[in-house]
């Protein structure tokens, strides 16, 4: 994707693109309301710094490359699945390294009455704490809906924005509280894994990936996932068996194929193992509820 960014124009306000405060507002009347938000391909080494801060939230989640935030004389590392919050009227100043390639992250504003009430409901804690999240398909599909909804110019632009900015932070929690810390050191893999798990992947793969040996990506993912890759690899293959159960008409025999597996006897057990019983009958009691 190209760097973008949109921009709600509060009411009565005129427009100035030097102010790096525009599309800045602390706003206490609304629960949640969003500012602005965007995404930034970056392919040169450059600094942002804003001395006297922003008045709403800042939040930033990187997916490529490698930025640095300097405070006072100490410097903070942001890699790649690094999320952080910064508070309003706080001061930043930043720098995406490009050495070795493209600066990429997500970025949205936000300000309301109630928000230092959700983050901490999710658990999401201000800067200096930095989330250590892997790079997640889901946070960058709430992301991508929320751009969508800018391009929705009616009296219910304001409330979908927020809702979807609401589902976005319940998202990041969710992610947070299943995955735990340190699953960031084999976001390559994981996200490999999150994008493929209904083909035929090599642990040997995954390890290469990781430039680690296979016994070492073992003990790692087993420690910062907290299930063995092929555990991993089965646990998202039934998830989407069972959405298929549920929500098509598919033979189980097509299940079966579209979750990765050609013998559908094999799938069965699988599935058996993993439920207690067979596809055919989890679809039957369930469907019936």
């Amino acid at each position: 994707m190209k760097t973008f960014s949109h921009y709600l124009k509060p009411k009565n306000e005129k427009l100035d693109y030097l102010d790096l405060n525009f599309g800045s507002r602390e706003v206490f009347s609304e629960a949640l309301l969003v500012n602005c938000a965007g995404y930034v391909n970056a392919n040169y080494t450059h600094i942002n710094n804003n001395p006297q801060g922003r008045l709403d939230y800042y939040l930033i989640y990187l997916v490529s490359g490698e930025i640095e935030f300097f405070e006072g004389e100490s410097i903070k590392k942001l890699s790649e699945g690094d999320l952080i919050i910064y508070p309003p009227k706080t001061p930043y100043k930043y720098r995406c390294i490009t050495d070795k390639e493209n600066v990429q992250f997500f970025w949205v504003h936000f300000t309301g009455g109630e928000v230092l009430s959700l983050l901490e409901k999710y658990k999401l804690n201000l800067y200096p704490h930095i989330h250590k999240i892997n790079i997640n398909n889901h946070i960058d599909a709430r992301f991508k809906v929320l751009f969508d909804a800018f391009a929705v110019n009616d009296a219910y632009r304001d409330s979908d924005l927020s809702a979807l900015l609401n589902r976005l932070l319940i998202e990041i929690g969710r992610v947070l509280s299943t995955e735990g810390p340190g699953t960031g050191r084999l976001h390559k893999s994981v996200r490999y894994l999150n994008e493929n798990f209904t083909e035929n992947i090599k642990i040997t793969d995954l390890a290469k990936i990781e430039n680690m040996c296979m016994t070492t990506y073992n003990q790692h993912f087993k420690k910062y996932v907290g299930t063995p890759p092929t555990k991993y690899i089965i646990k998202l293959r039934m998830q989407l068996a069972i959405d298929l159960l549920l929500s098509s008409e598919l033979s189980i025999q097509e299940i079966a194929l579209r979750c990765g597996y050609n013998d559908y006897n094999f799938f069965t057990k699988v599935f058996k193992g993993e439920f207690g019983i067979t596809p055919t009958k989890y679809r039957k009691d369930f469907k019936q509820r």
